[in-house]
C-alpha cells in the first residue's frame, strides 16, 4: 500500500509515495509531468524548505474551470510568471529538499487555539482508529481565552452505548496520542453526521449548528 494524493481540480492523484522510498508522514513526489510548489497562502512566493504554506499544482490533469462559476475559477487557477496555470488547493504542506511533501491539512478548518495551529484531519485520525468509533469530525469553536478550541463530534460503531463510560474510555485512548493543546476537551455524540453531496463529512454544516446553538445561548 502506498500513499498518495490528489484533487478534484485535478482529476486524479497527482502525487505518490515511490515504490522503492517512503518516508514517515510524506504523501510522496509528483507524477511525471506534475509540478508542485509551496508557496505563502494566496500568493505566488514560493517557500523554502520544510516551510510550511500552501500546495499548489501545475500539469496536465488541471482542469479547465468550474463551469459558470468565473469568479471561483479566477481564485483557483492562476498563471505565473513561469508560464504555468497553478490551482491554489487550499491545503497545507511541506516539502523536504528531496521533492517529498508531507500534507497538513485544510487552510480553510485549520484551528489556530493560543497560537498553535491545529489540524482537524490529523485529529480525526487519531478518534477515527478508536475501536469504539465509526467517524468523527472535529471543528472549532470560540473560547474566550484561547480565541478558538477544537470539538469533536463522533458517531459510534453498531452496538457500543453512547454513554459516560464510552465518552471517557474515547477520551482516554485519544488524550495519549494528542498533544495538549490540541486534546478536545468536548465530545458530542451523533446517530449520523451530516454529509455533502461527493460522501464527505459537512463539517461546515456542524460549525453553523455549533454557532446558532451558542448564539441562542448567550441571548439566553
Amino acid at each position: 500500500m502506498r500513499e498518495g494524493y490528489g484533487t478534484t481540480e485535478t482529476v486524479t492523484a497527482c502525487c505518490l509515495t515511490p515504490v522503492n522510498k517512503a518516508k514517515e508522514g510524506s504523501i510522496g513526489i509528483p507524477f511525471p509531468d506534475t509540478y508542485i510548489k509551496i508557496v505563502k497562502p494566496g500568493t505566488d512566493e514560493e517557500l523554502p524548505y520544510g516551510e510550511e504554506g500552501e500546495i499548489l499544482l501545475a500539469g496536465p490533469t488541471v482542469m479547465r474551470e468550474y463551469i459558470n462559476h468565473p469568479e471561483e475559477t479566477a481564485q483557483t487557477l492562476r498563471r505565473h510568471a513561469d508560464g504555468l496555470t497553478w490551482v491554489y488547493t487550499g491545503d497545507l504542506g511541506t516539502m523536504d529538499e528531496e521533492g517529498f511533501i508531507y500534507f497538513r491539512g485544510r487552510s480553510k478548518r485549520m484551528i489556530v487555539s493560543s497560537g498553535y495551529n491545529i489540524y482537524p484531519a490529523q485529529l480525526e485520525n487519531i478518534f477515527d482508529a478508536n475501536e469504539l468509533v465509526q467517524m468523527s469530525c472535529v471543528i472549532g469553536v470560540p473560547d474566550p481565552y484561547r480565541m478558538s478550541r477544537p470539538k469533536v463530534f463522533v458517531t459510534l460503531k453498531p452496538g457500543v452505548e453512547p454513554n459516560e463510560e464510552t465518552r471517557k474510555a474515547i477520551m482516554d485512548y485519544a488524550s495519549k496520542r494528542i498533544a495538549k493543546y490540541a486534546m478536545p476537551k468536548e465530545l458530542e455524540f451523533r446517530d449520523t453526521l451530516p454529509k455533502t453531496l461527493v460522501g464527505k463529512v459537512a463539517y461546515r454544516q456542524l460549525e453553523e449548528e455549533e454557532a446558532a446553538k451558542r448564539g441562542e445561548n448567550k441571548a439566553g
